[in-house]
């Protein structure tokens, strides 16, 4: 037999049982089908924290002092920094080669009351960084609805969409509001209060009710907290973010800061300990797909025995004209593998039509939170379409392997007398 008369037999022999074939092959479909959803999430994820990784910067470092630091709820705990962030540091870093920025970070303590005062309402917000982190994951990088999200060095302050919401402005006054001033008011549990009049520089789209104001602002807020004129020199920053010019000078300078007795954190790091997360939860369920490849495969194995048992005659037959052992298990091969191939393909088009539909599942729900996030979660890759019709090719083989080997070995005199 040729190998043209081999396929040629085993396409015939696929399409002489229809529904026994279509069942063997709807276990390679679930399989493959659980496969490609599973693998094309976690591809679809990975490449968003990657695109948001690298949109934020793969150059940025956070550097913490080392050591406690003066808690943000007692004003007399007395812990503070063993390696504090110090202006001098500030400017030691911008100075070093490889560094194209330093943004100095202050964080008021947790219980400080916040209230702004504005066109006749006061709201409770939120003071937020102002290291330019702002959003979340998956998310675009935030746009101002009117005037700027950097804030100036002093005296300035960024509203978010819903503070300016809830003040009553509408949305097409929001230009309006930028150089209006505003009253930012610290309060104690004591009841004693300390105003701020900031001018408003920007409007952001967050719908919360965060602030931002500057790294100066905030250090006069928290003097007036901890009634110190000094608090900066005696305590430092609370952290710093310096962006190097690429990522290897962002490797050196993390290393060079840990040296000096500082907590680093890159966002490499991070983007390394999010791929091992997403690589683990990708292969535990793998683990749960398991079960329908056992499924698939012996439901194949099944279809194959039967078919040997069914034309015991044919392969006698086949054998008394001249085909050889290994002719006969090449045959039952590339049958067991056509049943694997089928369910394959029909697997992984499902699975790009399940993926289409999750996706816009995902993006109207999306755009119903107003959240403005943008891209795929469920991604098939050409490597992962070519990878997923080969497993189902090597499913049908590996199952189809005994029984063919079983049909070889059949005696041609015992398979001819065979009813």
């Amino acid at each position: 037999m040729t190998v043209h008369d081999q396929v040629r037999t085993a396409l015939s022999n696929v399409g002489r049982r229809k529904l026994r074939s279509a069942l063997a092959s709807l276990g390679v479909l679930v399989d493959t089908l659980t496969i490609v959803t599973i693998v094309s999430l976690a591809t679809g994820v990975r490449q968003q924290i990657n695109d948001q990784f690298a949109s934020i910067g793969l150059d940025r470092i956070t550097v913490n002092p080392a050591g406690g630091r003066r808690g943000g709820f007692n004003v007399y705990d007395g812990f503070s920094h063993k390696k504090p962030i110090t202006a001098q540091d500030i400017s030691r870093w911008k100075a070093l080669s490889g560094v194209t920025k330093v943004i100095p970070e202050i964080n008021l303590p947790g219980s400080v009351g916040l209230e702004l005062r504005w066109n006749g309402t006061n709201q409770t917000v939120r003071m937020s960084g102002g290291d330019g982190m702002r959003g979340m994951f998956f998310q675009e990088a935030p746009k101002p609805l009117a005037g700027s999200l950097e804030l100036s060095e002093s005296g300035g302050i960024i509203l978010s969409r819903g503070i300016v919401q809830a003040a009553g402005i509408p949305t097409n006054d929001y230009a309006r509001v930028i150089g209006q001033t505003v009253e930012t008011i610290l309060k104690t549990s004591r009841g004693e209060t300390q105003s701020f009049s900031l001018r408003v520089e920007g409007i952001s789209p967050e719908r919360s009710s965060d602030i931002q104001v500057s790294v100066t602002d905030r250090i006069a807020m928290k003097n007036w907290w901890f009634n110190s004129t000094n608090i900066l020199e005696r305590e430092g920053y609370d952290s710093a973010v310096i962006r190097a010019a690429d990522v290897s000078r962002a490797n050196e300078l993390s290393t060079q800061l840990r040296h000096d007795g500082f907590q680093v954190q890159s966002l490499e790091m991070i983007m390394a300990v999010a791929d091992r997360i997403v690589t683990a939860i990708t292969l535990m369920f793998m683990l749960v797909s398991s079960i329908a490849l056992l499924v698939a495969t012996i439901g194949i194995a099944n279809t194959m025995v039967m078919a040997i048992y069914e034309r015991t005659r044919e392969i006698g037959i086949l054998k008394a004209m001249g085909a050889s052992s290994r002719e006969i298990r090449q045959m039952f091969m590339l049958e067991a593998g056509f049943i694997g191939l089928i369910g394959g393909v029909l697997g992984l088009l499902l699975g790009w039509l399940l993926g289409l539909g999750l996706n816009q599942v995902i993006q109207i729900y999306l755009r119903y939170r107003e959240l403005p996030v943008h891209g795929r979660f469920f991604l098939i890759t050409p490597t992962l379409a070519l990878g997923v019709i080969l497993f189902a090719i090597l499913i049908g083989l590996v199952a189809g392997l005994l029984p063919a080997q079983r049909a070889a070995k059949l005696d041609p005199l015992e398979a001819l007398r065979h009813e």
